[in-house]
């Protein structure tokens, strides 16, 4: 299989191995290939003395294996492009006392591939976890990616038949990992398997349409901007109402019963948080849609008539003089629902209200009678939704971008009854909590949330601590 693998790399039909201490060279001294299966002996738990003689060398480091050694030099002894393959413990990657051998392969060398066989005793001799390592003796090649394969949980023979042969096996993890030299100079190599748990992840799930989600209300404006005022004059004030409204503006305006029939609640971050909205808006909207774009949709209206005809210089909406530029359905504003904020800096953040709310395309608004919305609300605000959006969503540094492109991409898993009925009950508690103390302690309400959907996606304790880790 390994001269078979070099060959295959070199693109050469003949395939030379060669012993470290007696193997023949090339013409320049140096070995095309160096091959096998070299010592492992980890200091500490074997003789002292067998180190001494090594202690001189610029590779020797504390609580070192001899093998490391054997490929240090390995690689020295390589012509340039030759090949170093060797099967030997797969703990090298994170080992303390392998620093310096990680250091060397990834200025010296380029890694071709790395089979690492997990758990699986690959010699009946040998309570050992091996990785088969093929590297190229380069120091120029920068910026490039690798085959990068692994298992994992507990395997049988044919599973490392399938991993060798690259046979797909839900077992069995393959990644390009992209290989940046400074990246990775003193850090450990180290490859996580995002691909595959978010594959995991989105199997079996269903996913939100179109009809199931709108992006809130667009203004022209809702409160006079710094620019307007100053193109407006010194009779009108920063922040004062257009077609937002404070409560005190809203009660200056007398308007009769019609118009406060288009007079909406109108909330912002201010009332909408992470998990619950808080119903006491202090805020409200004229509400208008395209039908408000004749300029005699107002004459029923004297009132907010006279209110918009302030600011008619500076409207400008695709639905001026009176309409909003994107009323969006109404529906999606009344009853239940999701709002998902589309900003979102450190973690995601969905909130649920059971209220008529009208928001600005500050958030998207989610609508669905496909699942539970309190259960949508607790796995939405999970730590394996965060993970999925980091990974596969819209990023911007660290900060979550929750557009409708993301959003629609969300794989939704619905439990059992019990699992939908215990994280209800949860989401319950934390909405009930914040309610009544906004600096209430929810922590355990999520670590139970999180729990139980990582139980819903079939999520091994790997899986789990990779995405607790990101």
């Amino acid at each position: 299989m390994f001269p078979q693998i070099v060959g295959e790399i070199l693109g050469r039909k003949e395939v030379f191995t060669h012993d470290l201490k007696s193997g023949a060279s090339n013409q320049d001294g140096y070995f095309d290939i160096v091959i096998g299966n070299p010592p492992y002996l980890k200091e500490g738990r074997v003789s002292k003395t067998i180190f001494e003689g090594l202690k001189h060398s610029p590779y020797y480091q504390g609580k070192m294996d001899l093998w490391y050694m054997f490929t240090c030099v390995g690689i020295d002894l390589l012509s340039k492009n030759g090949t170093l393959c060797f099967i030997a413990t797969n703990n090298w990657v994170t080992s303390g006392g392998a620093s310096k051998l990680r250091n060397k392969v990834v200025a010296d060398s380029k890694i071709i591939q790395l089979v690492d066989f997990g758990n699986f005793m690959i010699f009946e001799s040998a309570s050992i976890q091996t990785m088969i390592m093929l590297f190229l003796k380069n120091n120029n090649i920068d910026n490039y990616t690798f085959d990068y394969r692994k298992l994992n949980g507990n395997t049988i023979l044919t599973d490392t038949l399938d991993i060798l042969n690259k046979k797909e096996n839900s077992k069995a993890v393959y990644l390009s990992p992209i290989i940046i030299r400074d990246n990775f100079k003193d850090s450990y190599l180290t490859f996580n398997s995002n691909d595959f748990i978010l594959e995991k992840i989105s199997s079996a799930a269903f996913f939100f349409s179109e009809k199931e989600m709108a992006q809130g209300i667009v203004f022209p404006q809702d409160f006079l901007n710094n620019k307007n005022q100053k193109f407006l004059g010194c009779n009108y004030a920063l922040g004062e109402s257009i077609f937002g409204l404070t409560d005190q503006k809203k009660n200056e305006l007398d308007l009769s019963d019609i118009e406060l029939n288009i007079i909406k609640p109108y909330y912002t971050t201010e009332q909408i948080h992470k998990y619950y909205s808080n119903p006491n808006n202090s805020l409200w909207l004229i509400y208008t849609d395209s039908k408000f774009k004749n300029p005699n949709s107002m004459n029923n209206y004297p009132n907010l008539k006279k209110h918009l005809d302030r600011f008619s210089n500076v409207i400008t909406s695709d639905n001026k003089p009176y309409g909003l530029h994107r009323a969006r359905e109404e529906r999606f504003f009344r009853g239940e629902k999701i709002l998902a904020l589309r900003k979102c800096v450190g973690t995601p953040s969905f909130s649920y209200s059971d209220f008529d709310c009208y928001v600005s395309a500050t958030f998207y608004v989610i609508k669905t009678d496909r699942v539970n919305l309190k259960y949508l609300t607790g796995l939405l605000n999970s730590k394996l939704i965060a993970f999925w959006l980091k990974n596969k969503g819209k990023m911007q540094g660290d900060n979550y971008q929750l557009d409708k492109e993301p959003l629609l991409q969300i794989p939704i898993r619905v439990g059992n009854e019990s699992q939908v009925e215990s994280v209800i009950g949860l989401v319950e508690r934390i909405i009930l909590s914040k309610l009544v103390n906004p600096n209430a302690d929810i922590s355990n309400f999520e670590r139970n949330i999180d729990k139980i959907i990582y139980e819903t996606y079939d999520l091994t304790e790997e899986d789990i601590q990779i995405i607790v880790s990101n």
